[in-house]
């Protein structure tokens, strides 16, 4: 009988661990390639669990997917934008949805 070890898992990315990989990589450079920007935001379009952080990903993805370079601060805004729609999902998930007409409380 052969005894082996298990595979070491790694945990799944985040989107936001993948913004702020991102952040600390555009920290000081005034350009990105836009192979990274593009490999950032599939990173955080797999990692999204929601769908509607996923449409602001795929809404966004079409301007970082032609050319060589993006300015930094036109990426970082993106990301911005990726944040904020984490944000407001988030914040759905802390809203209890409740019918105030019913009155079989």
């Amino acid at each position: 009988m052969t005894i082996t070890k298990p595979i070491p898992t790694t945990p799944h990315p985040t989107v936001a661990g993948t913004i702020a990989t991102a952040r600390a990589r555009l920290d000081g450079e005034a350009f990105v390639p836009v192979a990274e920007c593009v490999d950032t935001l599939l990173d955080c379009f797999n990692a999204a669990v929601r769908p509607d952080v996923k449409l602001v990903v795929e809404k966004i993805l079409p301007d970082f997917s032609i050319g060589n370079t993006r300015k930094a601060s036109d990426f970082a805004a993106a990301l911005d934008e990726i944040q904020v729609a984490l944000q407001v999902d988030a914040a759905f998930d802390e809203v209890a949805v409740t019918d105030e007409g019913d009155t079989n409380r």
